[in-house]
């Protein structure tokens, strides 16, 4: 987890569990047949001291609460929730609010929208990735993920337009003795490659 010898080497691939198939999906990456698309579902620590470690003691409080990963305001990360490389690179523009009828038929519900576009060499696919920031006064950390978004194969120079959706759950917190607590104003989304890569913010 700690990954001491990650500067000793120039990439590093995990494919985690990747089934019957792993050793051809390895051997496509390593050859450059295919183009990585794959993003971290974790955070790997920085150091021992950016982890919660385990405890010899009979009772366990967690008072962390949901500030682990990358939701700390403290922890470091070696490689960022999200993170993952390509072959190619992806440019993000255009992000917006969308209103109405451009969004969904939940009156509730809100949308955004971008394009992402490949600018390098090689075909690829991108997975965007939307943080929501709730107003400050709440005991939320900055950055929740509440969406995302995997772009079809993009050819060298393709564009994708890209729009995520956040239902009335995804806008709310939950509080204790009322449950989820739709929120309707004060909130931003960061969209991003990674959890640490955010390529614009919009206000919802």
């Amino acid at each position: 987890v700690l990954t001491p010898w990650r500067d000793d080497v120039a990439a590093i691939m995990t494919l985690f569990f990747g089934g019957d198939e792993t050793g051809g999906a390895i051997a496509s990456l390593l050859f450059g047949d295919e183009s990585p698309s794959g993003k971290l579902p974790l955070m790997f620590p920085a150091t021992q001291a950016d982890a919660i470690w385990p405890s010899m003691e009979a009772n366990i409080q967690y008072t962390e609460g949901i500030f682990t990963s990358y939701r700390s305001p403290t922890f470091k990360a070696a490689f960022p929730f999200g993170h993952g490389l390509s072959y190619t690179s992806f440019a993000y523009s255009n992000l917006h609010k969308l209103n109405g009828s451009n969004c969904s038929l939940d009156d509730q519900a809100r949308c955004i929208q971008l394009t992402v576009t490949n600018m390098g060499s090689r075909p690829g696919v991108e997975v965007v990735q939307a943080y929501l920031q709730f107003p400050a006064n709440l005991d939320m950390p900055e950055k929740m993920l509440r969406g995302f978004h995997k772009t079809q194969l993009l050819q060298p120079g393709e564009k994708e337009t890209c729009v995520l959706h956040f239902s009335p759950r995804d806008l709310s917190v939950y509080v204790v003795g009322q449950g989820r607590v739709p929120q309707t104003s004060g909130m931003r989304v960061h969209v991003g490659s990674s959890s640490a890569d955010i390529r614009g913010v919009v206000s919802l």
